[in-house]
């Protein structure tokens, strides 16, 4: 026998205990007697056995693996040829690689898998998965709340970005509202802006939704304006928000001061659009984002907008779902983590400071 090629089943032979037993013993469990967890110690050490996720598995029923759904969109929007579209994808794979981590850590394996939004089957994928992992990770728009609710009656969910009123699984989200609130005071009391416009996210987007609450909140508190004209809906496509902005361009009536975007692919559609229609970022419009996406800190002057980690999203999701199926987090709980504003040359500032 190889080093390190031991099986469970090897270990039992050699302490004459059943292959549950040895599992109870890998996973720390109770009821064995001292004498009998001191020989099963002695076999692991002999054969230089390595606990698998499989064997640990047959205490308790665990499988550790944790499905994470995140949401696929039409192909132009993510596979398109303009590397800020793509930025996109590189959000969701810094949530994927947020959990994958932290999963790593506390010894579950991730399992990906992405779903289309508005497909009709996207509930019976997310049942496949279900079926082979002990709890999932639902990113926002890939199913609602009530639907995160019909899955962890029997199967623990954690919510991305969700209302937080579920209560038999629990919800990460970002500090939508505090962002939101730092970067309108910073552009009414830094940049004198009155007038306010913004490019909203993905209707049924928790994340979308929150956000444009708190702009609106938020400028009404400096005693700002909104005009309808100024309200665009992009999708969180920089795509998307091009084909709005260049109709907003083809209106008589004057651009507001400030286009705040709900994320940071909405900003670069509006400035691509800008560009091409020669007006000035941020003499002639101060454009700002949401998320701070790596191209945030390369495109042209340098993004103003909110930052929050997606990875450690990812991550905090990992351990809000493991402290669920430990006991160790109350259903219905929900995590909000900090955001923070960063102001770049695109609002006016001249250097990056971070709030």
């Amino acid at each position: 026998m190889t080093k390190g090629s031991a099986t469970i089943y090897d270990v039992a032979e050699l302490a004459s205990v059943s292959i549950a037993t040895v599992s109870r013993v890998i996973n720390g469990g109770a009821h064995v007697r001292p004498e009998v967890r001191d020989r099963v110690d002695v076999a692991i050490r002999n054969l230089d056995f390595v606990p698998s996720s499989a064997a640990r598995s047959l205490s308790g029923g665990k499988k550790f693996a944790i499905g994470l759904a995140y949401p696929l969109y039409e192909k132009r929007a993510i596979f398109g040829s303009s590397p800020e579209e793509e930025a996109y994808v590189l959000y969701t794979d810094a949530i994927i690689r947020g959990a994958s981590v932290e999963a790593a850590k506390l010894g579950y394996s991730v399992y990906a898998s992405a779903v289309r939004v508005g497909d009709p089957s996207a509930g019976s994928l997310i049942h496949q998965l279900s079926g082979v992992v002990d709890g999932l990770i639902l990113t926002d728009r890939v199913i609602s709340d009530v639907g995160a609710m019909r899955f962890a009656k029997r199967l623990r969910a954690v919510h991305l970005s969700g209302s937080g009123t579920t209560t038999f699984g629990a919800t990460v989200r970002a500090d939508n509202e505090s962002g939101m609130r730092e970067l309108v005071e910073h552009l009414a009391t830094v940049h004198k802006v009155k007038d306010f416009g913004f490019v909203r996210g993905i209707e049924l987007s928790q994340d979308a939704e929150a956000r444009y609450e708190a702009f609106c909140a938020a400028v009404a508190a400096h005693h700002g304006t909104i005009r309808p004209e100024n309200v665009l809906v992009g999708d969180f496509s920089m795509l998307r928000t091009e084909d709005e902005f260049e109709q907003r361009l083809s209106l008589n009536s004057p651009l507001p001061q400030a286009m705040v975007c709900a994320n940071d692919q909405m900003a670069f559609g509006v400035m691509h659009k800008m560009e091409e229609h020669n007006l000035r970022v941020p003499e002639d419009l101060i454009v700002t984002g949401f998320d701070d996406v790596a191209m945030s800190r390369t495109v042209g002057r340098g993004l103003t907008t909110i930052r929050q980690s997606v990875f450690e999203l990812g991550a905090a999701a990992v351990d809000t779902l493991v402290g669920l199926l430990d006991n160790k987090i109350e259903k219905g709980s929900m995590i909000t983590l900090p955001t923070n504003l960063v102001v770049r040359g695109t609002c006016g500032c001249s250097s990056e400071v971070s709030a």
